[in-house]
């Protein structure tokens, strides 16, 4: 029983108590009002998530294992969704913003959009092994060598990259008049490898069996490697990278191939100071391990990483474009004579020309329709935001996020009629038309052609990658009967971004009688 004498003291106590109560209510309301504006400005800031983190998923694991089995459903089905709208993905590579390919033109030049710091960082490239994907160490001077001296030797290395295709060729697939079967991967692995070391090293070392063997086997450990690597959170992964079995093969092949490669340049700098020593002209050798000897007064430079460097970005894109391209090419073999057809009238005009690769129309209309229905990524334009960026809806790029671009238009039926068919004429009639001389070309760059990327980042090797695949095409079919073996298909499979050619395809090959001598064939 409460006595009288205390009813003052519990009156008092109750009315602390319930001032205390109500500085409670009006604080968890103002947290609640604080959380809700918090939480409409970064919506307005950070487009809404797709794939939204597990509850007690930790390290993100599990949500980058579901990003990795749905990407091709998160891009192609919700893009569509919003398709005037960016969203926020969480990836193996972090957190991207895709962004849809109306804001392509708006961001390709924007200087606070960092294409090298997104391989840095995704590619590892301050961790040892991944050195060729430092910006600082590799990226910087292969893209400088890259835009002026590759560029600008085209016309001049077209010959021997033609030379150079048919000693590989007849080194993988031989002469035989009989049918012969071959691993699709492994052949198109060898060729391309062996033409860009022409290109890159010279006539030498582009045949020395070791380094054709690291240079081709680089690309695919790399990409393995760096894709093992980001599935560990990212503190943890300086220290895996020393245990995971690919990572440890990717440092053997990077000292084999500094094993190779600082020998010839002590030799060719011994060469020049000999000759300079005799007063004689001083050896030049027009090869990117020239190119990049001249760079090197304004870059740091190692030669191996930098070679590693110029063959990951050659031949991981090039040959993975010439399989799945000779696989649509033989899914469809009524294309095969009017390329033959081609081939033999550009090469007697022209012979192996600039001029002459400009000209082979058909097959540039046959590669670009491939790389239409197969680039490389479903991403275009990937890049991390050195900078706040305002884009004109209103949405806010946040200093360090990472943000690509959709690669829809390419499916899009208001652009392309039957997008989802291959037409290898479709490029050609469509150069044709007034206006599209160029944007129809396979290099050409665009919202509607994001296989290369586009703007200032857009690939600078693209020209000699075109030009390269071109003189290797016209080897192949010219020589060689070929078809797909039993079972095959140019069927594509994707994992995360990446789309990839069926990799157990496997083709048939027999030598037959090129109607134009091509080994020999100079211009007229």
């Amino acid at each position: 029983m409460i006595s009288m004498s205390s009813l003052p003291l519990l009156t008092g106590l109750y009315l602390s108590t319930y001032t205390q109560a109500q500085q409670y209510v009006i604080f968890f309301v103002a947290l609640i009002g604080a959380t809700l504006v918090y939480s409409t400005l970064n919506n307005r800031k950070q487009p809404p998530v797709v794939n939204p983190p597990k509850l007690f998923d930790f390290t993100g694991g599990s949500n980058k294992i579901d990003f990795l089995q749905r990407s091709y459903e998160i891009i192609n089905d919700t893009s569509k969704a919003n398709s005037d709208r960016p969203f926020t993905v969480n990836t193996d590579v972090g957190t991207v913003i895709v962004l849809p390919p109306k804001f392509t033109e708006e961001i390709k030049n924007n200087p606070q959009l960092d294409f090298m710091k997104t391989i840095e960082d995704e590619f590892h490239g301050s961790l040892p092994g991944f050195e060729v994907f430092n910006k600082g160490l590799a990226s910087d001077i292969l893209i400088q060598v890259a835009k002026k001296q590759l560029t600008k030797s085209l016309n001049k290395i077209t010959g021997p990259l033609s030379k150079e295709s048919a000693f590989a060729l007849y080194r993988i697939l031989g002469d035989s008049p009989e049918w012969q079967e071959f691993g699709l991967r492994g052949v198109n692995l060898s060729l391309v490898a062996q033409l860009s070391s022409r290109v890159f090293l010279g006539e030498k070392l582009c045949r020395n069996p070791e380094w054709l063997d690291v240079t081709s086997q680089y690309p695919p450990t790399a990409m393995n490697a760096a894709f093992k690597l980001r599935l560990y959170p990212k503190l943890l992964q300086p220290l895996v990278n020393w245990f995971l079995p690919e990572c440890q093969l990717l440092r053997r092949q990077q000292a084999r191939a500094r094993s190779m490669i600082v020998p010839v340049i002590e030799e060719r700098k011994a060469e020049k100071r000999r000759a300079l020593e005799a007063g004689l002209p001083v050896p030049t050798y027009d090869d990117a391990i020239d190119w990049a000897e001249e760079e090197a007064k304004q870059f740091t430079y190692e030669p191996a990483h930098f070679q590693l460097a110029m063959s990951t970005a050659a031949i991981h894109t090039s040959s993975d474009l010439l399989s799945q391209t000779l696989l649509e090419i033989l899914a469809h073999p009524e294309l095969i004579q009017p390329l033959r057809n081609e081939i033999i009238e550009v090469l007697r005009i022209h012979g192996w020309t600039k001029s002459g690769l400009y000209n082979l129309k058909l097959m540039d209309s046959i590669m670009k329709e491939t790389q239409r229905l197969k680039p490389i990524q479903m991403v275009s334009m990937q890049r991390v935001a050195a900078a706040e960026i305002h884009l004109s809806d209103g949405t806010i790029i946040s200093k360090g996020a990472k943000i690509a671009v959709a690669d829809t238009l390419r499916l899009d039926e208001g652009i392309y009629e039957e997008p989802s068919k291959f037409d290898g004429y479709r490029f050609l009639n469509m150069r044709n038309d007034s206006g599209n001389e160029h944007s129809a070309q396979l290099v050409a760059t665009g919202p509607k052609s994001l296989g290369f990327g586009h703007g200032t980042h857009s690939c600078p090797g693209r020209f000699f990658a075109s030009n390269e695949l071109k003189v290797a095409l016209c080897h192949l079919i010219l020589k060689y009967d070929l078809e797909l073996s039993a079972g095959t298909t140019p069927e594509v499979s994707w994992y995360g971004w990446n789309l990839t050619p069926n990799q157990g395809a496997k083709i048939r090959v027999r030598r037959r009688k090129e109607e134009v001598d091509i080994d020999s064939c100079e211009r007229h």
